[in-house]
C-alpha cells in the first residue's frame, strides 16, 4: 500500500505519469540537443536501430516503441562526451560509465526535468527520460571471435549486476558475484574489449557487445542522408536499406501484434 512507501518514493507515485506522446516529445528534445552539439563541433552521428527503422517505416517512432538510439564512431563519441561534460546543461545531463552509480557501458543524455519509475533496476543520479548514444568500433572480421565473445560476456555480467534482485534466467550465486564486483568494473571491461581497432579504415564496424549478431560494413557509413523522424530531419547512413536488412531482415514488413516488442516507459515530470 502506498503509505508504506518512503516519502521520497511516494511523491513520484502520486504524480501523474507522462502520456506516451509527452514522453516521445521530451525525448525528441533531448535528441535535438545532442544533434545541435554534433553539428556545432563537426561530429558524425547516425539515427540507429529501432529509431532508424521507425524513421524509414513510420517517419517517427515505431508505434509500440518509445526510445531513441543514435550511434557514433568511437572518436566522435568520445569528443562529444568531452564537449558535454565541459559545458554542463541545466536540463540535460550526460551520463557515462564513469558517473557514480551509472550502470551502463555506453552514454545516455538524460532529461533532469523527468524521473523514471523503475522498480527492478538499481537507482542512479539523473535517472530520467533519455537518449542512448552507442559507440561504433572497428572490427577485424577475419580475427577469432574471442574479442566479441568477451565483450558480450562482460556486458551480460554488467546487465545482471544492475538489478536489485536476481533477474530471471540468472543463477543466484552468479548474480551475487557480479553484484559484488559491480557494474562499473564490467563496463570498463566492455570498453577495453571494444576499442582495439579504429572506426575509420576498418572493413567492418559494430557496437562490440552485439558484434556476434550485427556486423556492419564500414562503407555503409561513408555517406549520410537526411531521414524524417517526428517532423524533423536527422542523419542516417545513406545505405540504410542494407543496414536495416542486417538488423531486421524484411524490415518494411509490419510484425504481427504478438511479435511486437513493446517498450513502455513510465515517467513523471519533476
Amino acid at each position: 500500500m502506498l503509505f508504506f512507501l518512503p516519502s521520497s518514493t511516494l511523491k513520484y507515485y502520486i504524480m501523474q505519469l507522462l502520456s506516451p506522446s509527452q514522453v516521445k516529445a521530451k525525448e525528441v528534445e533531448i535528441l535535438d540537443y545532442i544533434v545541435h552539439l554534433c553539428q556545432e563541433h563537426g561530429l558524425r552521428y547516425y539515427l540507429s536501430y529501432g529509431s532508424l527503422l521507425g524513421a524509414v517505416r513510420h517517419k517517427g517512432f515505431i508505434p509500440w516503441d518509445d526510445d531513441i538510439d543514435i550511434s557514433m564512431p568511437r572518436a566522435d563519441y568520445e569528443q562529444l562526451l568531452k564537449v558535454m561534460l565541459a559545458t554542463p546543461h541545466s536540463r540535460f545531463v550526460t551520463l557515462t560509465p564513469r558517473a557514480k552509480g551509472y550502470p551502463y557501458h555506453y552514454a545516455k543524455v538524460v532529461d533532469l526535468s523527468t524521473r523514471l519509475m523503475e522498480e527492478e533496476l538499481d537507482d542512479f543520479a539523473g535517472n530520467g527520460l533519455w537518449v542512448d548514444i552507442f559507440p561504433l568500433d572497428g572490427v577485424n572480421a577475419q580475427e577469432p571471435t574471442l574479442q566479441k565473445k568477451m565483450a558480450q560476456y562482460f556486458n551480460s555480467c554488467r546487465a545482471s549486476a544492475s538489478f536489485k534482485q536476481c533477474p530471471p534466467g540468472n543463477k543466484p550465486w552468479k548474480w551475487r558475484v557480479v553484484k559484488m564486483i559491480g557494474t562499473k568494473a564490467f563496463a570498463r571491461l566492455v570498453t577495453l574489449c571494444s576499442r582495439r581497432k579504429a572506426f575509420d579504415g576498418a572493413q567492418y564496424v559494430a557496437h562490440m557487445p552485439t558484434a556476434l549478431r550485427y556486423l556492419f560494413p564500414r562503407r555503409l557509413f561513408d555517406e549520410v542522408v537526411k531521414v524524417e523522424f517526428e517532423g524533423r530531419l536527422y542523419d542516417a547512413p545513406a545505405a540504410y536499406d542494407e543496414y536495416l536488412t542486417i538488423l531486421y531482415g524484411d524490415y518494411m514488413q509490419i510484425p504481427p501484434e504478438d511479435q511486437r516488442i513493446t517498450h513502455c516507459v513510465k515517467a513523471v515530470e519533476v
